[in-house]
């Protein structure tokens, strides 16, 4: 089952709403049989200019948050269009998502930092573009919980499934000595996450925008925000594998060209991209605004990492996996792209 606009498309499988007025935010639940969730907010249906013959490009986000913003922002205003490229967004867990570009399924997925760790362990992909260079994950606890030490004993909601998130949470826990103290359980993704925090069948749970923005107003805890203890963090980008990089490179050039442009499309036009993500969200506009403000604070301005950054990850990944790594950043990242198209346009 799908949708088809004019140079967009957007698959269903296996998904059911639950739209709560109070949060003006659409919960989407994954059915039990699926494999694979589809997320897209029904607002995302819309259509682009630009018709015509264009290939295909699927990129798969890991978080129905706006972690991957770039991708939904170049889809809506037409930018991959532009690119000859025709996106479909296809929201999947961490490890499917994976998987499923490993087998070809996809041609991107935006989990950098779980795609970082796959490549660690063989798979063939690298990163091509990053995002978050800064954790934008927060964590957030029930109105009765004051401190990170009551957290000792109790369990925190996370979203994937062993992936970047969870680090990121021990890590974050790390220097108040309670990581060793907690149960990190799996909510399958942010949305649920945020959820299960509003029924109270978690006593904290770890957040990305806007879900951390809209739980902070609601007078929930923000205990922890990541990315001021985590140095460098590369959570979100682009991430294809090697065989599409050599064998359909121009395709992936585009769509990095595209993402890029909507990046600076958001930096130059903020009312503009506040308007995208109240109307994507259906937020009111001052909620928007602390979104937008949290999405450019953890922003990567320049869209690439230096070796040095990437080798601060690997050996954060060796460290937490307690094994040898023997890769190099270049084995599992290039930015190439990203700077020549960089080039070309002058800055």
């Amino acid at each position: 089952m799908g949708y088809s606009g004019f140079g967009f498309r957007v698959s269903l499988f296996g998904l059911t709403v639950d739209r709560r007025r109070e949060t003006g935010i659409g919960v989407l639940r994954r059915c039990p049989q699926a494999s694979i969730v589809i997320l897209f907010l029904s607002h995302l249906f819309f259509q682009l200019p630009f018709a015509g013959a264009q290939e295909r490009i699927r990129i798969a986000p890991s978080s129905p948050g706006l972690a991957a913003w770039p991708m939904h922002l170049a889809a809506k205003e037409g930018i991959f269009a532009r690119e000859g490229l025709s996106p479909e967004i296809i929201v999947m867990r961490t490890n499917t998502g994976i998987a499923a570009l490993v087998t070809g399924s996809v041609d991107f997925t935006t989990a950098g930092g779980s795609a970082m760790r796959a490549a660690v362990n063989g798979a063939p992909l690298k990163m091509v573009l990053n995002i978050n260079k800064k954790a934008d994950l927060w964590i957030v606890a029930q109105k009765n919980i004051q401190r990170v030490e009551d957290l000792r004993g109790k369990m925190i909601g996370v979203g994937g499934n062993w992936g970047t998130q969870f680090y990121q949470v021990l890590e974050a826990l790390k220097p108040s000595g309670v990581d060793k103290d907690v149960q990190l359980v799996s909510t399958g993704d942010v949305a649920n996450g945020y959820l299960s925090l509003q029924q109270g069948s978690m006593p904290a749970v770890a957040l990305t925008p806007p879900y951390s923005i809209l739980a902070k107003r609601q007078g929930y805890r923000d205990l922890i925000r990541t990315g001021e203890i985590i140095s460098v963090s590369p959570t979100t980008g682009l991430v294809t594998t090697k065989e599409k990089l050599d064998r359909e490179s121009q395709k992936v050039r585009g769509a990095i060209r595209a993402v890029m442009r909507a990046v600076q499309f958001a930096k130059a036009r903020k009312t503009d991209m506040v308007q995208f993500i109240s109307r994507q969200y259906n937020m009111e506009r001052e909620v928007s605004d602390a979104v937008y403000d949290a999405l450019m604070d953890t922003l990567n301005p320049t869209l690439w990492l230096t070796d040095q950054e990437i080798q601060i990850e690997l050996n954060r990944i060796a460290e937490q996996s307690k094994m040898k790594i023997a890769v190099k950043p270049t084995d599992v990242a290039d930015f190439s792209f990203v700077r020549q198209i960089a080039q070309e346009a002058g800055r």
